[in-house]
């Protein structure tokens, strides 16, 4: 399972399909919808927000996530309908879409109303609408056959840019390419439903409801929580922080003891430009090293989520020279059974620091694992509502920024996971601009692998790959010696640029 750039991909010929809602279901769904009690996550609200400045600014953005799979042999388009069908209907916020209301009073800054809205100061309220379940129908269009990957491709890419939208329901888009030896099923939604774990949680479970509808049995799924709910939950949560609450004072110090986080090397960025993206993966360890250097964590107290960002902190030392990491991780929240198969954006950034400078293994590793467990404690605490409660601290994103987060997760007990391979299962990800480098580091069961996205300037051309390269250099030599002091280079000698 990689993250490819669906611009990279080449679809094999064969007869495309379309999944949709028939459009006097779609009609007589939204028609009857009403507003939910449950307001939008605090991702989601910024999401949407985002949205409509990069709208109104004429500026593209591809803000779905996607997954892509094989089914053995002949897809039966008729069942695989009634498998999205039942799908949609297990998943609630697969079957809400939002709306701005400007005709609304004050609910107070990000709480939420009675009516499920929420109102920050100098915006429109946003609201939750929700389809009725049993409301919901899936038919499949048959569009003929495609010579052409070029074609297909760039058909799946309108798709998906087009028909996934938290603005309009239904917020998912589904096609097929229909082959006789195997048929390839394309899953798209917005993010503002999905986070990376969901769009990958689709593959096991519609494969399963799907072999169900041909075999004419009900798939034995577990029950799974709404994200709806756990929407209001968590804004039920944030209503009782304020600005004397402990954990936003750690957000505060972590905003006040430096410079916003950032890629440690220069990017030759301009302050308000966004550049087009460019996309680079590579392995950084394969099995066997993955978990000699598990190995090398564990006998120095540390996790492989720490030993990562350690590894991390020594390339920044070594090839920029900053002597402390400081950055910011992604972290699930998923924080009981109920959400643990269930179809939503539940994660968080929390904020990680740890000395990194001269130390030896063991004290870095000590010190990364003692910051990511303090951090972790915060994965309840949005920092979208901690910048609510601070003033002067925006954390609003324009077009093309992403924070320059890190993620780090370990796939290999995913669902479905050993089954990734045969399955040609990968996620997909849409073309857009870049302002810093979002790392995502993956562990699979063969391999560890890095994602980054990066502006398109020369600079970071040279910078990323190169710092990308110098990681994985930290990574084989703990691994192999389970040993390593950090050497700052000399100024001189330090990664140029911008």
């Amino acid at each position: 399972m990689l993250m490819i750039p669906i611009l990279d991909t080449a679809p094999e010929p064969g007869e495309l399909v379309r999944f949709e809602v028939p459009a006097p279901v779609l009609a007589a769904a939204t028609a009857a919808a009403q507003v939910s009690p449950s307001p939008p996550s605090f991702v989601q609200e910024n999401h949407v927000r985002r949205l409509l400045v990069n709208r109104a600014a004429e500026k593209r953005q591809s803000p779905w996530v996607a997954v892509m799979f094989d089914i053995p042999g002949r897809l039966d388009p008729t069942a695989m309908a009634a498998a999205l069908t039942v799908w949609a209907r297990r998943h609630p916020t697969l079957l809400t879409w939002f709306s701005l209301d400007d005709g609304a009073g004050a609910a107070g800054s990000g709480d939420a109303a009675a009516d499920g809205s929420t109102d920050a100061p100098g915006d429109d309220r946003i609201l939750r609408h929700a389809v009725d379940p049993l409301a919901v129908s899936i038919e499949p269009v048959e569009l003929g056959a495609y010579d052409s990957p070029t074609e297909i491709r760039d058909w799946l890419l309108e798709l998906f840019d087009t028909s996934t939208d938290p603005l309009n329901w239904p917020p998912f888009a589904v096609a097929s390419v229909v082959r006789d030896e195997a048929s390839t099923v394309y899953y798209g939604v917005d993010h503002c439903h999905s986070d990376g774990l969901s769009a990958l949680l689709v593959f096991p479970e519609l494969r399963a409801l799907y072999e169900a509808e041909v075999a004419g049995t009900v798939a034995a799924l577990p029950e799974t929580g709404s994200y709806v709910d756990y929407c209001a939950l968590e804004r039920e949560r944030a209503a009782e922080l304020s600005i004397d609450t402990p954990e936003v004072g750690r957000w505060l110090n972590f905003f006040l003891a430096g410079p916003p986080p950032t890629f440690p090397l220069p990017l030759g960025t301009e302050p308000g430009e966004t550049y087009p993206k460019l996309s680079l993966t590579m392995d950084l360890l394969d099995g066997a090293a993955s978990d000699a250097y598990a190995k090398a964590c564990k006998a120095n107290g540390a996790g492989f989520s720490a030993g990562v960002l350690a590894a991390l902190g020594i390339a920044g030392y070594e090839l920029g020279g900053h002597a402390s990491y400081r950055g910011l991780s992604v972290v699930h929240t998923r924080d009981a059974r109920q959400w643990m198969l269930s179809q939503g954006w539940f994660i968080n950034l929390v904020p990680v620091e740890f000395p990194v400078a001269d130390l030896p293994l063991r004290e870095l590793l000590a010190g990364a694992q003692e910051g990511f467990a303090q951090a972790r404690e915060l994965a309840p605490v949005s920092p979208l509502r901690v910048a609510e409660l601070i003033p002067g601290v925006s954390l609003q994103q324009g077009a093309g920024t992403v924070l320059p987060m890190v993620s780090y997760v370990d796939l290999r007990h995913s669902p479905g996971s050993k089954d990734w391979a045969d399955a040609n299962c990968h996620g997909l990800a849409g073309p857009g601009t870049s302002t810093d480098v979002p790392i995502w580091i993956n562990r699979l069961w063969d391999r560890l692998y890095v994602k980054v996205t990066y502006p398109d300037t020369p600079a970071a051309r040279a910078n990323v790959p190169r710092f990308l390269a110098h990681l994985q250099g930290v990574l084989l030599s703990i691994a192999s010696t389970g040993a390593y002091v950090p050497q700052a280079a000399a100024a001189e000698h330090r990664v140029a640029g911008g």
